[in-house]
């Protein structure tokens, strides 16, 4: 049998949905968290300066599908990473642009193709990288920035399954349609200095119980004014596993350190996403790295982050599979100024 299959997944959301909103509220927006305020919103217009931002952004998609004598099922993970850069004019105009990545992009379909039986397999997804186009307006001390990422884009070749099931290539725009979902096209900041912010969405669709989708989407924005601290590189030494502690002998006046480490939830199914929050005293380059108990750690998210309150996700996977049940170590490494400042948090994989 031959399908052309949607490319939707994910696991069931209602645990992350009611844990995630103790931090986004009913509107799904974690509240802004703002560094110490730089120069005045009418010097950066001023003196034509430039602003930089970063994002990241997860989708994780579950589809159940029935037909006759076949029931599929589809999961997905798609995480990308933007960087771009913007100007602000004297009359409030906002441009600029940047470039962006697929840091994860697995497909994971399964199910029962009738007398043939059951078939499983992981389609191969192939996602180059893509330009973040910037716009919006500032008035007062507040900007309205716009980003999307109209290029970005999913492919996937035929495929075969087994059990005589097959589908066809397959073109999406999945992470751009996110994108647009959470309201990147419409992310409120204050011209006074440094902030990020989290947005997370749950969609649902389908014609009923035998064919469903669910998808959530979660995405973490972080932007830094002319003249502000930038992040630094991943030089210098280290603090110790799970603390706080610095390394390196970076400048006196950069005390780095990452502190009140949270994720949400603590304990989820195999394949739903884990946000990490944290808060970071300088701008750095913030990495999330995952260890299961007494195995090898990968890193699974890498973001330039401002100082203040910042997120990382997790969307459940390592490599190419959901995670296996167990428990897990997550890791927020910041680094900045020759230093490097770790914390950890643990968390269970059922």
């Amino acid at each position: 049998m031959t399908r052309r299959a949607k490319r939707r997944a994910a696991l069931a959301l209602a645990l992350l949905g009611a844990s995630v909103g103790a931090w986004s509220g009913s509107t799904g927006l974690a509240a802004a968290s703002r560094g110490a305020p730089s120069a005045s919103p009418l010097a950066h217009l001023a003196d034509g300066g430039t602003w930089h931002g970063t994002a990241e952004g997860i989708r994780v998609d579950f589809g159940q599908y029935s037909s006759g004598d076949v029931d599929s099922m589809s999961e997905s993970n798609y995480q990308v990473e933007l960087s771009f850069s913007f100007s602000v004019s004297q009359t409030g105009e906002i441009s600029g642009g940047g470039s962006g990545s697929y840091t994860d992009a697995h497909w994971h379909l399964y199910g029962e193709n009738g007398d043939n039986g059951s078939f499983d397999c992981y389609p191969p997804i192939m996602a180059g990288p893509f330009e973040v186009d910037v716009s919006g307006h500032a008035a007062g001390d507040r900007a309205t920035v716009s980003l999307s990422i109209p290029e970005a884009t999913e492919t996937n070749a035929d495929y075969d399954c087994g059990a005589d099931y097959t589908g066809y290539a397959t073109t999406s725009h999945d992470m751009a349609d996110s994108l647009a979902i959470v309201g990147g096209d419409h992310l409120d900041i204050s011209l006074g200095g440094s902030s990020s912010l989290t947005v997370q969405k749950t969609t649902s669709s389908g014609g009923g119980t035998d064919d469903t989708e669910n998808d959530s989407h979660i995405w973490s924005f972080s932007f830094t004014p002319p003249g502000a601290a930038g992040a630094g590189g991943t030089g210098g030494g280290s603090g110790g596993s799970g603390g706080g502690g610095t390394g390196g002998k970076g400048p006196a006046a950069c005390k780095l350190k990452v502190t009140d480490v949270g994720a949400k939830p603590t304990s989820t199914p195999a394949g739903n996403p884990i946000v990490v929050r944290f808060r970071v005293s300088h701008a750095a380059r913030a990495s999330l790295v995952v260890s299961p108990l007494g195995d090898a750690s990968s890193t699974v998210a890498t973001l330039s982050v401002a100082a203040g309150r910042d997120t990382l996700v997790w969307g459940g996977w390592i490599h190419t599979r959901p995670a296996t049940p167990g428990d897990y170590k997550l890791t927020v490494a910041a680094a900045a100024c020759d230093k490097t400042a770790r914390r950890a948090v643990g968390v269970t994989i059922s």
